[in-house]
């Protein structure tokens, strides 16, 4: 009788503190980006199509799979977002006015394939700002690791590619600060391709970013599920 007495209290706290257990705190896998003007989203889009006939196997990039340029990658709470918002509220202000410049395809011309995309010039201090202040503000709510069930899952069924993966939690260490590479991802493809599309297809194109935003990624590191965007 005195043990059940002993117990009861015990389970009594311990029901409470479940209770009291924040709700949604599923983990998500969330890029923080820039849209893109129409222009050079169509522009985007036509080279990802132009990669598709090559090698079907790619993304598609489309309303769904937005072309974006990519500020941070990273996993966090679902139950952190509101506060997420809150802090990136009023960082638009700061590159709204701001031209950028999708300067040229990059890929690696010494291979027989190559990854793509579109190369926003590199040393544009308001863009590498802006990317810095973004990290300062979630570092707070940013976690070292996640799991397949953190993205947008794939129609078919089939598993997240173990590269995005570990890709994510490795964004702020390895392709942050110094080493900042802001594009607009097309694809692989043949490298020959790849020269056909940079000399008869590419433009350079100067613009300026519609909006920061928050989108749940998917395979690939696509950007699919809109969260949040700046007004």
């Amino acid at each position: 009788m005195m043990k059940n007495n002993f117990l009861t209290p015990i389970l009594l706290i311990l029901m409470m503190l479940n209770s009291c257990a924040p709700k949604g705190s599923k983990i998500i896998a969330i890029d923080v980006l820039l849209t893109v003007p129409e222009d050079v989203y169509q522009h985007a889009i036509a080279l990802n199509q132009s990669i598709l006939k090559d090698n079907p196997d790619n993304f598609q990039l489309d309303d769904h799979h937005i072309p974006h340029i990519t500020l941070l990658q990273a996993y966090v709470l679902e139950s952190d977002m509101v506060n997420i918002e809150k802090t990136l509220e009023s960082l638009y202000k700061t590159i709204e006015k701001d031209t950028l410049w999708a300067s040229h395809l990059q890929y690696n011309k010494d291979k027989p394939s190559s990854f793509a995309s579109i190369g926003i010039e590199e040393k544009n201090e308001p863009l590498q700002a802006l990317h810095k202040e973004v990290i300062a503000r979630l570092k707070p709510y940013i976690l070292s690791d996640g799991n397949q069930e953190a993205y947008v899952q794939n129609p078919d069924g089939s598993p997240i590619d173990d590269f995005t993966i570990a890709y994510v939690p490795k964004f702020v260490s390895h392709y942050s600060y110094e080493n900042f590479n802001p594009h607009i991802s097309l694809g692989v493809a043949q490298t020959h391709v790849l020269d056909s599309l940079n000399a008869h297809v590419f433009r350079g194109m100067k613009f300026r970013a519609t909006s920061i935003s928050v989108y749940q990624l998917g395979n690939f590191g696509t950007a699919q599920k809109l969260l949040w965007e700046s007004k």
